[in-house]
């Protein structure tokens, strides 16, 4: 190439490059046939790229039934690097375990329930997914991984017919990917403890009821990944980092140590923070009589590798 070629060669690139910078519409690539890009093109292209990246990221959902261990879980989730949980979400639960308060400042949900025109089911969940993708967009940005703690209690053990409102999951998946994960505890264990916080909150009360509606909400959920309580208490860093590697976010050895700092809604059960395996509550004569009778109770015991009674023989 002569020095002559060299040179307009050269110019071609330059006033190409001035091209782009200016913006100038029809620039041409000195290699190509097709128009350079205006520099403004290439910002929105790149906003774009970023908006779908936020867009990708998934929405972490942690599912449990009450009185099942779900809180310590969740407070060890939270004290992971990056996490943010957000504790007992659902944008469709009507349940109040006491008495409410109509004090919400920054409820619009809330707030349009106690007035006296009241809210959709659609209309709630159309704010909470707006809700949800500023703050998804913004975490997101910092680099935080989003996590909610579903509120399934709400949708399957209420006098709520579960089957005729849309979960949490479906509402979250109409903007963004999901992962999910389940906590379970042996059934006779958490029906106690609902029982004895005056929180069996479905007819007929029974653990034969109870079992119906936990079959249906791992009916609801089968695809998703199950942890056991009794396994978390035993082996807790060790089901912490498979929780985390379920869910796609960062494990940092020793975070079961930082349940103590993290202030969740939900904590009921426990009167402290120590991760230890509870004594086994005596079973009332009724409800052993229960379990041993009982056809939903006792498929649930085997879909979950759990023996009819605590201690017992799994079926």
């Amino acid at each position: 190439m002569s020095a002559a070629d060299e040179y307009d060669e050269l110019r071609r690139e330059i006033d190409a490059a001035t091209a782009l910078i200016r913006g100038t519409p029809g620039a041409m690539r000195p290699d190509a046939s097709v128009p350079a890009l205006p520099l403004q093109s290439l910002l929105d292209q790149l906003q774009q790229a970023r908006d779908r990246s936020q867009t990708s990221s998934p929405v972490r959902l942690f599912k449990h039934f009450a009185c099942t261990g779900g809180t310590i879980m969740s407070k060890c989730l939270a004290a992971m690097p990056n996490s943010v949980l957000l504790s007992e979400m659902d944008p469709l639960s009507v349940n109040h375990m006491t008495t409410p308060s109509r004090f919400a400042p920054s409820d619009l949900i809330k707030q349009m329930r106690y007035s006296r025109h009241g809210i959709s089911d659609e209309l709630a969940a159309d704010i909470f997914r707006a809700g949800l993708k500023s703050l998804h967009k913004a975490l997101t940005r910092s680099g935080s991984r989003l996590i909610l703690r579903d509120h399934c209690h709400s949708q399957y053990c209420t006098e709520a017919d579960w089957r005729a409102r849309p979960s949490l999951e479906q509402i979250v998946t109409r903007d963004h990917p999901v992962l999910n994960l389940i906590s379970v505890r042996h059934p006779i264990e958490s029906f106690l403890s609902l029982r004895n916080n005056k929180w069996v909150q479905f007819s007929p009360d029974t653990l034969e009821e109870y079992a119906r509606r936990y079959l249906a909400f791992l009916d609801d959920n089968a695809s998703c990944p199950i942890v056991y309580y009794e396994d978390f208490v035993d082996t807790p860093e060790t089901v912490l980092e498979n929780m985390c590697r379920s869910l796609d976010l960062a494990y940092e050895p020793g975070g079961a140590d930082l349940v103590m700092a993290i202030d969740l809604s939900g904590d009921s059960g426990r009167s402290g923070d120590e991760i230890t395996a509870r004594p086994t509550r005596e079973i009332p004569e009724d409800l052993a009589e229960e379990a041993e009778t009982g056809t939903a109770y006792k498929d649930l015991c085997r879909h979950l590798r759990y023996p009819l009674l605590p201690g017992g023989a799994a079926i």
